[in-house]
């Protein structure tokens, strides 16, 4: 065998200079090597290392980093390489046709290393430690045909997203529509669905000035709902859910009260003026129940057809945002800026939406009468229809109790309070007893009146014989209500405080809810005994009875905020005493009877005369005939047969018949309250009145002609045998017509008992003008918007023909209210409602 040739020491010097410089620069390519194959190994290691740390990166990327390190590595070495000698090579002799081998020998050694980096990834994740179930099942998930296909799924554009809000906002719009026209009722016997029902008649009308409205609400309302949640899917959800419920409400509240659903009604859904969801489904009407069950079953699959979506696209958040990344890159940081201010400026948006209905002057508001906004808020049901329903209720949101006064002053109250003190001084000196000698009861009975009153409504037996021959004696008369089938809250406020809804701005729907509750302190006349009973401060004098719940209309609140000692209810602790539903033969009503509510006057009365305690004030709020009026009587209602109700038909006369005969239990059951308190040795005065008719007479309501006979109430002021003016009654010019916010100062007059500075302008005022309510602007009753004034007689008075002296009389009770209801309280710190002590 051959040997290798040795090689050939160098002769001469300069041969020697350069195998020198040869074998420098392979060292020098074997000591790059060298680092270049440690770089790659140490790679390997940390990404093993970091994997173990952070099981949540996969192996395959780990290996992938380490190959590229040890690529660039390599990279970085390749100048090098193509410079330096092959070892095997003659020192001088080698010819450049052998320098493109050493090329593909270099491609070569790198694609080794990278092999060589990946093989070492693989080996360190086979090494690393077991991961948790869940995760590994999941990776075994994904790794399926089914997670393949899956991940494959769109992501949804934001033009069909536009597609999409569009189609759901015009439904929203028809339902909307809807559910304010009287004449268009949910038939469950119709084969087609809720949606085709609504739809088929409302589709027309969405070039309506109020559907363009309500769209525009509804939009901003749709911007909140998915800018909040961030999931378009689960927004619109949520957004359909709310109008659904909205539409539905609002449906079910114009059937029964001739209104739409305002802001104060959520507080029947909490603890601020309704005692929950259980309680405001007691008076839902059984006719509403079929359209409900409709609305849910069709909540429910738009629901689930929004859940479904919401898995079916990619896209999982409508804006796009990193919270782990937030600043990562440009993309991050603007999508965290968008995802914190969209919602923002959606609810500002909203918010600044609501406070521009109310604001004439505000550049929306403009604009939106160009559109077709007419705001009719003296009349909540006709706005409601002409601006939409949904416009009604933001217009609500953000209320102004009064206009501003630009007179009020310290000084101007002054003067008020000195002309009003004159005028009670020479009423009291005709007068020769004290207020606070005779207990005062107000009776509010819920939705009394007299059947046979109405139009077209006629019963052969008189159901209320004992209150028609005893207002025959006494002082008694109709009283003016500004409400029709509801609005008892507001008719107790005018009651308790003597103000009006006259003065207060349109959007001023319910005191009890909307000022009271804001207010610090507020004047009730109530107050009077209590200041008798043993200092400003004491309530003891102050007692009230009301058997249901306190929380509605805040009435627990803002009954202590009176200076009442108690409101005796259902859910007051202690309860009241008697609270017995009434039972008939075919069933029982829901509320407590009239018999069960003056038990417990009674026997507050008998308790504290026999502890010889002072007189007292006494308020009782009855439940009896509230709606709705099921047949619980069934033969024994001789009314069905004494019906001669003529235009009427059938439902309406079945209904007309069971809320007569509740009157007629109501009737017997205040004779015979009024014989108990008779033998009473203690002089007491009962104020009685029907807070407004029940919302059942669809036939008179339908005539605009009826509307004055439709809010007409019955009332009396009785003494008993121990009052000094027992037979005494008040000329009818003084009596005939009034209204509640006049009651306390009438039975002063009944008791012959010296007044206030404020109840002698309200004694001055009633003289000119004996009634006052808010108008309902429809048929002879119709005053576009200006308060309806009646005279003695029971005619609408023109507000143009007023006498100078009711001009100023009006102008100075609306300052008083000014003070009592927005201002700074000047007159009561002044001594306005304090009444003399003889």
């Amino acid at each position: 065998m051959g040997t290798k040739p040795a090689k050939q020491a160098p002769r001469t010097r300069t041969q020697r200079i350069r195998q020198a410089k040869q074998h420098r620069m392979a060292a020098q390519m074997r000591y790059r090597n060298h680092l270049a194959a440690m770089t790659a190994t140490n790679t390997v290691l940390l990404t093993a290392a970091h994997s173990s740390a952070h099981p949540e990166s996969s192996p395959l990327d780990n290996a992938a980093d380490a190959s590229q390190t040890t690529a660039a590595a390599n990279t970085q070495t390749e100048p090098e390489r193509q410079s330096a000698p092959d070892e095997s090579a003659e020192s001088n002799n080698a010819e450049p046709e052998s320098r493109p081998a050493k090329t593909k020998r270099a491609k070569k050694a790198r694609q080794a290393a990278t092999s060589h980096g990946v093989q070492e990834a693989r080996k360190a994740r086979e090494q690393l430690p077991p991961r948790n179930p869940i995760t590994r099942q999941w990776r075994r998930f994904k790794e399926t045909k089914f997670y393949q296909v899956w991940d494959r799924r769109p992501k949804f554009s934001y033009g069909f997203y536009t597609v999409v809000a569009t189609a759901v906002i015009l439904i929203a719009t028809m339902f909307l529509w809807w559910s304010m026209q009287d004449n268009l009722q949910y038939n469950p016997k119709d084969q087609s669905s809720l949606f085709h029902q609504v739809t088929d008649h409302a589709y027309h009308s969405l070039s309506d000035g109020s559907c363009y409205l309500t769209m525009i609400a509804l939009l901003l309302i749709y911007l909140v709902c998915v800018t909040v949640i961030n999931r378009f899917w689960i927004g619109t959800a949520i957004f359909g859910t709310i109008a659904m419920i909205f539409a539905v409400a609002t449906k079910i509240k114009i059937t029964m009260r001739s209104e739409p659903v305002i802001p104060s009604d959520l507080g029947f859904l909490t603890g601020g003026g309704g005692g929950g969801a259980g309680e405001v489904a007691s008076f839902i009407n059984e006719d509403s129940q079929p359209l409900i069950n409709a609305a849910i079953t069709m909540l429910v699959w738009f629901i689930i057809i929004c859940i479904a979506l919401q898995f079916l696209d990619k896209r999982r958040t409508f804006i796009y945002c990193s919270w782990r990344h937030p600043i990562a890159g440009p993309k991050n940081v603007i999508g965290l800026v968008c995802r914190i201010l969209a919602p923002i400026v959606s609810i500002a948006l909203v918010m600044g939406y609501a406070t521009s209905l109310s604001s004439p002057e505000s550049e929306v508001r403009k604009t939106l009468n160009r559109i077709g906004y007419e705001p009719r808020l003296w009349n909540v049901k006709e706005d409601a229809v002409h601006n939409g329903a949904l416009t009604t209720f933001l217009s609500l949101t953000r209320v102004k109790a009064m206009a501003d006064e630009p007179d009020y002053s310290e000084a101007r109250m002054r003067e008020i309070q000195a002309l009003y003190e004159k005028t009670a001084a020479a009423i009291n000196a005709e007068r020769s007893t004290n207020m606070t000698d005779s207990t005062v009861i107000m009776v509010l009975s819920e939705s009394f009146s007299d059947p046979n009153r109405v139009p077209n409504v006629h019963f052969s037996i008189d159901p209320m014989p004992n209150i028609r021959a005893l207002k025959s004696t006494t002082t008694s008369g109709l009283m003016l209500s500004p409400g029709y089938g509801g609005g008892t809250a507001n008719i107790e406020f005018q009651q308790m405080t003597g103000l009006s809804l006259v003065n207060f701005s349109d959007t001023m729907l319910s005191p009890y809810q909307q000022l009271v509750a804001t207010r610090p302190k507020f004047y009730s006349f109530n107050q009077i005994w209590n200041a008798n009973c043993g200092g400003e401060y004491s309530t003891s004098c102050s007692v009230g009875f009301h058997p249901f719940l306190q929380s509605f209309y805040l009435r627990g609140t803002n009954y202590k905020k009176f200076g009442f000692s108690h409101l005796y209810t259902q859910d007051s602790d202690p309860k009241i005493k008697y609270g017995k539903s009434y039972v008939g033969p075919n069933g029982k009503t829901d509320y407590v009877s009239d018999e069960d509510a003056y038990r417990n006057v009674i026997d507050e009365v008998k308790s504290n005369t026999k502890d010889g305690k002072p007189s007292q004030y006494i308020q009782l709020i009855t439940m009896q005939n509230h709606a709705p009026y099921p047949d619980i009587y069934d033969e024994a209602n001789e009314f069905h047969a004494a019906n001669e109700s003529v235009n009427v038909t059938p439902n309406e006369m079945g209904i007309d018949d069971n809320y007569t005969k509740g009157v007629q239990r109501t009737d017997q059951a205040t004779a015979d309250f009024l014989n108990q308190l008779d033998e009473i040795d203690r002089p007491i005065t009962v104020v009685f009145y029907g807070d407004h008719l029940p919302g059942i007479y669809q036939a008179a309501n339908a005539d605009k002609e009826n509307a004055l006979a439709l809010h007409e109430t019955d009332y009396f002021i009785w003494s008993n045998k121990a009052s000094s003016p027992h037979t005494g009654k008040l000329p009818d010019s003084n009596a005939d017509f009034s209204s509640s916010n006049y009651f306390m100062t009438q039975a002063a007059a009944q008791m012959d008992a010296r007044i206030s500075p404020y109840l002698a302008l309200l004694d001055e005022l009633h003289r000119e003008v004996p009634a006052m309510s808010r108008s309902i602007n429809a048929g002879s009753w119709s005053a576009h918007g200006e308060p309806t004034f009646l005279d003695d007689q029971g005619r609408i008075i023109d507000p143009k023909t007023l006498s100078d002296k009711a001009k100023q009389l009006l102008a100075d009770y609306k300052m008083v209210q000014y003070d009592m209801s927005v201002g700074k309280n000047y007159l009561m710190d002044m001594g306005f409602m304090d009444v003399p002590k003889q």
